[in-house]
C-alpha cells in the first residue's frame, strides 16, 4: 500500500480498505461510509483531507485493524 501512497493516496487507501472490509468493488466513497467512521473523519477523508488520510494509513499500516472514530 505505501509504495503508492505518496503519489495518490486515495487509490492506495482504496485498495487497503477493500481488503480491510471485503469489498473488493467499492468505491472510495462506499468505503468511507462502510468503515463507520464518524461524521467528520468521513468528511475530512472524503475531501482528501491529508492529515486525516495519513493516519489512517498509520492505522491500517501499524494497527492492521480500523478505529471507528
Amino acid at each position: 500500500m505505501l509504495a503508492g501512497y505518496d503519489v495518490d493516496p486515495v487509490p492506495a487507501l482504496t485498495v487497503a480498505l477493500r481488503i480491510v472490509l471485503e469489498r473488493a468493488d467499492a468505491t472510495w466513497p462506499e468505503l468511507v461510509r462502510a468503515a463507520g467512521f464518524s461524521d467528520s473523519r468521513s468528511a475530512a477523508l472524503l475531501v482528501g483531507e491529508q492529515r486525516t488520510l495519513d493516519e489512517l494509513a498509520a492505522e491500517l499500516n501499524e494497527l492492521r485493524t480500523l478505529d471507528h472514530t
